[in-house]
Formats: C-alpha cells, sequence, structure tokens
C-alpha cells in the first residue's frame, strides 16, 4: 500500500493536527488500514516555506509514519514551487549598479530594475531557497540531507524485498519568487538517476519503478515532457505528481510496448481560496498486488475543511462512477 498526498499546504500545527487526525480516521476506519508500506509526498508541503510550517508539517509526518509502521527508508518526499523560501529567494538577487553591470547579462539569471541596474543572481544564495525545505523538514523525515545542488537533486528509494524502485526528482529546482513559470526536471540529475539504474547492471528488471515529481506532465500547466520518453525507456511505469489540485490519471506512452501511467493525487490541504472550483480536497492510495501485479488505486475525498474523508467516485462509467480504477503494471514479474 503507497499512501500519495500532495499539496498539504499546512501552515501552522493546529491545522496539521486537524489533517492528521482526518486521514487516520480515514485510513483506520473507514478502508480498514492498519499498516501502510510507503509514503509519498509529491511537493507543496507548507505554503509558505517557513520553519513554523515544516515544523507543523513534520509533526503530522512522523505521527503518520509512526501510526502506520513506517520508517524514513519508506518515505518519499519531493518538494513544490510553496517549499520554495521566498525571503531566501529575494536574497539570492542582490542589486548591481548599472555601471557594474556586465556587457550581457546572463539569460534567466536577473531581474530589470529599471535604470539605475539590474538584480542579479548569485547562484550559491539561490541554493539556499530549499534549505528550510532541508534543514526542518527532509532531514527529520527520511534520516538524510536534501541536496541543494540542483544536479543531485535525484534520489532513490529501493526495497529489493519489494523489488520497489522510486526515484523522486525536483520539478522546481528553477523556480523562484520572481521565475513563476520554469517548472521542468533537470537533465543532469536525472542523467545521474538513469545511468545509476544503468550500473545495476539488471538488477532493477522486473521491479516497479515509480518517479515522484511535482509539476504535471498533461494538461494545465503542464511542463515540458520529453524526459517522459528517457523514463519510459528505462522501464518506469508510473509517476506521481501534485500541483494541479484535482486528482487525474492518464498515460505517457512511448512506443507500443512501453508507456508511464501518470497519477495526480490532487490537494490534500489548499486553502479554500487556492482550490478549484467544483473540485474537493482528495488523495489516493496506491494498492499493488504483488502476485498479479495489478494495481488498485483509491481516490478519497473531502468536500468540507472541518468534515470527514469519503469514497470520490470518479472513474469510469458516467453513469456508475466507482472510487478507484485498476490496471496491470507492464514488466512486474
Amino acid at each position: 500500500r503507497i499512501l500519495h498526498l500532495s499539496d498539504l499546504h499546512l501552515e501552522d500545527e493546529a491545522f496539521a493536527n486537524i489533517c492528521r487526525t482526518q486521514l487516520e480516521t480515514d485510513l483506520r476506519q473507514a478502508l480498514k488500514i492498519k499498516r501502510l508500506n510507503y509514503l509519498v509526498l509529491s511537493g507543496d508541503i507548507t505554503h509558505r516555506a517557513t520553519e513554523t510550517e515544516y515544523r507543523a508539517a513534520f509533526g503530522m509526518v512522523d505521527a503518520l509514519v509512526k501510526r502506520f509502521g513506517l520508517d524514513g527508508s519508506r518515505v518519499v518526499v519531493v518538494p513544490g514551487n510553496h517549499d520554495m523560501n521566498r525571503k531566501q529567494s529575494k536574497a539570492a538577487y542582490p542589486f548591481v549598479d548599472e555601471d557594474d553591470l556586465p556587457p550581457k547579462l546572463p539569460e534567466g539569471r536577473y531581474i530589470p530594475a529599471g535604470d539605475t541596474g539590474a538584480r542579479v543572481r548569485d547562484d550559491e544564495k539561490y541554493r539556499q531557497r530549499f534549505a528550510p525545505f532541508d534543514e526542518h523538514f527532509y532531514r527529520h523525515v527520511c534520516g538524510q540531507k536534501y541536496p541543494l545542488d540542483e544536479a543531485e537533486q535525484s534520489l532513490f528509494v529501493e526495497r529489493p524485498e519489494d523489488r520497489i524502485l522510486f526515484l523522486g526528482l525536483s520539478s522546481s529546482w528553477n523556480l523562484d519568487h520572481h521565475f513563476k513559470d520554469r517548472a521542468s526536471i533537470n537533465m543532469q540529475a536525472l542523467g545521474r538517476a538513469l545511468d545509476r539504474l544503468g550500473e545495476g547492471n539488471g538488477k532493477y528488471d522486473g521491479w516497479l519503478k515509480i518517479a515522484v515529481f511535482h509539476h504535471p506532465v498533461m494538461g494545465k500547466e503542464m511542463m515540458d515532457d520529453e524526459f517522459m520518453e528517457l523514463l519510459a525507456v528505462h522501464g518506469f511505469q508510473i509517476c506521481l505528481h501534485g500541483h494541479i489540485h484535482e486528482a487525474m490519471e492518464g498515460f505517457h506512452k512511448y512506443d507500443d510496448n512501453r508507456s508511464v501511467k501518470i497519477i495526480g493525487a490532487g490537494t490534500f490541504g489548499a486553502p479554500a481560496k487556492e482550490q478549484v472550483s467544483g473540485i474537493p480536497l482528495q488523495y489516493n492510495l496506491l494498492t499493488l498486488d504483488p502476485q498479479t501485479g495489478e494495481m488498485t488505486v483509491n481516490t478519497r475525498k473531502k468536500e468540507r475543511p472541518n468534515g470527514a474523508w469519503a469514497s470520490d467516485a470518479r472513474w469510469g462509467d458516467k453513469n456508475d462512477p466507482k472510487p478507484y480504477y485498476r490496471f496491470q503494471v507492464p514488466g512486474f514479474v
């Protein structure tokens, strides 16, 4: 069982505790689940990336981990655009007087500041905008530091006993307070991950391989999806994402034999002003049958912030929708 949450947007401890209680109640009482195998958080853990918010988020996640028999090696976390600290981002663009500017400003690395000069990016300071995500959340949940160097932001979580590999990628590595529409996957980071797969000499053949990132590769606000071809060629069968505040599913097809199932979680706890009109809060639970290779995706919804979670019937026949869908995981043997 893989619990997939995205867009938690946690702002304080009180809100985080309410979210945790509602989720635990749904899992234990409605779904009769006492143990989970994995927890995936696909970004936007907090709303403003402050220390207070991250500490509240850690309290919630730590309680879930302990309650459902997990540990840091079974938790997959990637940052979203809301996990970037704006104060650190602004500090990474110091003002440079016009007389001190280079003849040609580096494209995409400066902010115009009128006739007097420009704000030019300091790369080392720029990486620090995700330092609070690491210092106050990631390392406490996962037991290791989150790499601030964007070329190293490809993280493996592998469990040979389950034949499952998760690859966590940052789609927010090139975003900041000014450049808000540059979601993408860093190809150096992806290349390192794929090299590691190749060095396994077939170790991961027949495994379930899941890529996790924040931004979508289909529909509204989609990022460039060319990298999905590489994932398909290297045998990834599923990608999990967030950002779009509505549960979704789709395919990225490479050829007749290779495709990647795309699963969006919807939003778990976005503020009311950021919710999509008519779309409830959502999360999903993926259940793999290791004997048959069949994956079931259950979708849950919450219509009111202080209400209870319930089944979210939106799949299949419009006249008889189901709160789940199933598919065969190709290549899982």
